[in-house]
């Protein structure tokens, strides 16, 4: 599917245009051009009409089918891009969404989704359904206003079902969790989607799990054990963040994230084969992220990962509780384990 992304030009550009164009590419869509717009957000379109007209022109020359803003647009400016381009319009959270629905295996990754897309999709919902049954029932009242109503009902009836489903997959999760640190002791992995977490799992358990060069490949946790010196250690793999995880993700993950904030150590993984600056903001989007989740008094170790991919660690990456690896060739792997017990102890 042919796409263009749409974004405001503020902020970290670069880094932001590199993200969503991956983001893109992982969802399956072919990226045809990237409109950016060095000006205030505005309230009908985000932005301005000029920008509007030769977005839409273009689409009409070169048999655009979708349109993907970065930055994220409220239900009223989805409606009223869409009713100008003449296709479907979704910001970064919509695209996360047909990321997470892509990579999607368990049950309950799937209703965390379901959830998260009702929620998310719920205004947008009533408003198209509002346009449409004043168009076919003038006055909007008697029975226009009841398909509105009873469908709504509907959706908030399933999304109160998602929710007790989900609460008892919390519940198990909880169990499982108290069962496993009366064995021994919790070490959760996070860090940037893509960062090679999961590679990291493997390496220290031989776990074997399944790893992908994309983005969120882990959306239900991954667990596998390895001992220490004798001692039994539980290793988690846990969802990816990303540049501005909306809250509602975070909300409908809170089972797989709770798991992070009663673990006994916190390895955050980071990418040293980064430039500095990036490496610097994506190791400040992590201890905020861990702040977010209230697993910021936690025990860290920052894990430099990827060493493999550069020859010398600039002096900026060097950080207090960090040990360089390279997971994918066992590089400090040895290294890593010795830290883990200490900060266990």
């Amino acid at each position: 599917m042919k796409c263009v992304v749409v974004m405001l030009r503020n902020g970290d550009y670069k880094e932001r245009r590199a993200e969503i164009e991956l983001l893109c590419r992982t969802a399956g869509y072919d990226v045809s051009k990237t409109f950016a717009q060095r000006a205030p957000p505005r309230a009908r379109y985000l932005i301005g009409p000029g920008k509007v007209e030769e977005i839409h022109s273009y689409i009409a020359r070169e048999g655009i089918s979708l349109v993907v803003f970065e930055n994220f647009l409220t239900s009223r400016q989805i409606m009223s891009l869409e009713g100008v381009f003449g296709v479907p319009v979704i910001d970064k959270f919509d695209l996360i969404l047909n990321v997470f629905e892509d990579h999607a295996r368990s049950r309950e990754a799937k209703l965390q989704i379901e959830l998260a897309r009702l929620k998310r999709k719920l205004p947008y919902i009533k408003m198209q359904l509002g346009r449409r049954v004043r168009e076919d029932h003038p006055g909007f009242g008697g029975s226009g206003e009841y398909i509105v109503h009873s469908t709504l009902a509907e959706i908030q009836k399933r999304i109160k079902k998602i929710e007790e489903r989900l609460s008892k997959f919390e519940w198990r999760v909880e169990i499982q969790s108290r069962r496993r640190k009366k064995e021994g002791k919790a070490v959760s992995l996070v860090g940037y989607t893509n960062v090679g977490k999961t590679t990291l799992l493997n390496t220290l358990t031989k776990a074997g799990k399944e790893t992908k060069d994309e983005l969120f490949t882990t959306l239900s946790p991954k667990t596998a054990s390895l001992r220490i010196n004798g001692d039994l250690v539980f290793v988690n793999d846990t969802l990816g963040f990303i540049r501005n995880l909306p809250h509602e993700l975070i909300y409908a993950f809170r089972a797989a994230l709770r798991e992070i904030a009663s673990s006994d150590l916190v390895l955050v993984v980071l990418d040293v084969s980064e430039p500095v600056d990036e490496f610097v903001k994506k190791k400040q989007m992590m201890d905020d992220t861990l702040v977010r989740i209230g697993a910021n008094n936690i025990p860290t170790i920052y894990v430099l990962n990827k060493a493999d991919l550069v020859e010398k660690v600039e002096v900026e990456k060097l950080l207090k509780n960090a040990v360089i690896v390279s997971a994918k060739e066992g590089l400090g792997i040895g290294t890593l384990k010795k830290e883990i017990m200490e900060r266990l102890k």
